[in-house]
């Protein structure tokens, strides 16, 4: 070991000085790099310069995708709810609890294909697989597997210090197809309502369907394999040096290449706190921000004091996605920079701010205050768009295992959708709308929740992250067995004669 002294390897500091020893720490739970000014705006400026001409083609082609690929599922996603409110709910007698019906039939579908096609993709190139889901997208509106998808990959290229800020962009993009959706909307109502004797709420899906296709062919032609994976071989804007260096920037984090999926390594992860916590967290975060659309019900409820057409209410609704963006942006930039690669602060942040959002639009009388009503349905759209930080962390809790990664993204999703497709039948029906008690009550609830189950992830990722030094400086080389810390809960390892062991800073 190195005495006193701090040793820095690419940027990443591998060795922590405690009590004038060095102490050798595993590749997956090195602190990152301080970044400059500039890197704290977009990382690749601090990169070395080889690495900068690879996150630049990754950029271009695996967020620009991404970007594209989740702001065409979310305009399609968003489509019902946005023409419940522009015609649909008179046009098809949708007056009872239709709309939640049709919502819970959507997500269902949803559920079914997320995690098997998250395993598929350990096996398939994603040039392949994920195009082939656009197109079935575009044909039923009905396959939303990709969003999982695409955060793996994204971690399966991405260091700790560049994942948050591209993760929230590819989330934020979700929010920018919710907010087309209602201009769209509102256009087409405008402009095409009657146009071959078609309501204006039909040519929206018309249209959608139109955007979708081009997206599945650009990822034909450029999505690259994950590096590791078998079909990852030179393209014509990806060469046998770019994929080298992947993946030595991958080895460098202790981020693992694939290997072969077994039972045996299933039901071992189902023995980690991982195969449970994680996808908790998650879908009890996705299942506490759906209080976001009461303001187009309030908005279109008869006994509003002040009506509004449907291309103003289309509009109105729009700064609440708005704000969801740039809280979105916010907290991926906080979480790679000023926090230096810690989630759960702007997590944290994010969920108190809907928990007392939500509080605050029980209390408040439904047709008295309306500028307040205004202003808290806005503040509503928050924390929305913070999925890319909640998968960025699970991809980091989980980096030293790509298949365990790509399971638990999946379940992780699969989770919340499984909840969203059984729990609004109960407490966000339609008739319950607009002043809806028992889903923000039931939001209240669940934010409450979140910040114990935050807590919890917490606590448990840093007594692994000790565990793992343990088992990292069994080795001179200080490099970690292939059991992972999970392993060494074992209380007869426990008793086992060590070297010395620090108690790490708090991650």
């Amino acid at each position: 070991m190195t005495k006193g002294k701090e040793k820095i390897s690419n940027g990443y500091q591998d060795t922590i000085v405690l009590d004038g020893e060095g102490v050798a720490v595993p590749q997956q739970y090195q602190a990152p790099p301080k970044a400059s000014w500039k890197g704290r705006i977009w990382d690749t400026f601090d990169a070395p310069p080889d690495e900068q001409k690879l996150l630049f083609k990754l950029d271009a082609v695996l967020l620009v995708f991404g970007c594209l690929g989740w702001f065409v599922k979310n305009l399609d996603q968003e489509n019902l709810a946005t023409a419940f409110v522009s015609g649909i709910k008179e046009d098809l007698e949708m007056l009872q609890n239709q709309y939640t019906t049709a919502t819970t039939m959507w997500t269902v579908g949803y559920c079914i294909g997320q995690i098997p096609s998250n395993l598929i993709l350990l096996h398939v190139s994603p040039r392949y697989w994920i195009p082939a889901l656009e197109i079935v997208w575009r044909l039923c509106t009905l396959l939303t597997y990709r969003y999982p998808a695409l955060h793996w990959i994204l971690g399966s290229y991405y260091k700790p210090n560049e994942l948050a800020k591209r993760a929230s962009l590819l989330g934020t993009s979700a929010g920018l197809g919710t907010l087309f959706s209602s201009i769209l909307q509102a256009a087409a109502y405008t402009n095409l309502d009657g146009h071959h004797k078609l309501a204006g709420w039909r040519w929206l899906f018309i249209i959608d369907a139109v955007i979708t296709l081009p997206v599945a062919v650009l990822g034909l032609i450029f999505l690259p394999a994950v590096p590791g994976h078998s079909g990852s071989k030179p393209s014509f804007w990806l060469s046998q040096a770019d994929l080298d260096l992947a993946k030595s920037r991958m080895e460098s984090v202790g981020r693992a290449p694939q290997k072969p999926l077994t039972w045996k390594r299933v039901i071992r992860y189902s023995k980690s706190w991982h195969f449970y916590l994680l996808p908790l967290m998650y879908m009890v975060w996705n299942n506490s921000i759906k209080f976001t659309g009461i303001m187009a019900f309030w908005l279109k409820d008869k006994q509003n004091p002040v009506q509004r057409g449907v291309s103003e209410r289309n509009h109105l609704v729009m700064p609440i996605t708005a704000l969801g963006i740039i809280g979105g942006w916010l907290g991926g930039w906080l979480s790679d920079g000023v926090f230096r690669g810690k989630r759960w602060p702007p997590i944290l942040i994010a969920n108190i701010f809907c928990l007392v959002t939500a509080l605050a639009l029980v209390n408040l009388p439904l047709w008295k205050n309306l500028d307040g009503h205004f202003a808290l349905y806005y503040l509503s759209g928050f924390g929305t768009n913070f999925a890319g930080l909640y998968f960025a962390w699970i991809n980091e809790i989980c980096g030293a295992d790509a298949e365990k990664r790509a399971l638990i993204l999946a379940m992780s999703n699969d989770a919340s959708f499984v909840l969203q497709s059984i729990i609004p039948n109960f407490v966000w029906k339609q008739v319950d709308y607009p002043k809806a008690t028992k889903g923000l009550w039931y939001t209240s609830a669940l934010c409450i929740l979140l910040l114990f189950i935050i807590g919890v992830v917490r606590y448990l990722h840093n007594r692994d992250r000790s565990l793992a030094i343990r088992a990292a400086n069994e080795h001179a080389d200080g490099s970690l067995p292939e059991a992972q810390a999970e392993d060494y809960n074992d209380e007869e390892k426990r008793r086992t004669p060590q070297k010395r062991v620090y108690t790490m800073n708090k991650i």
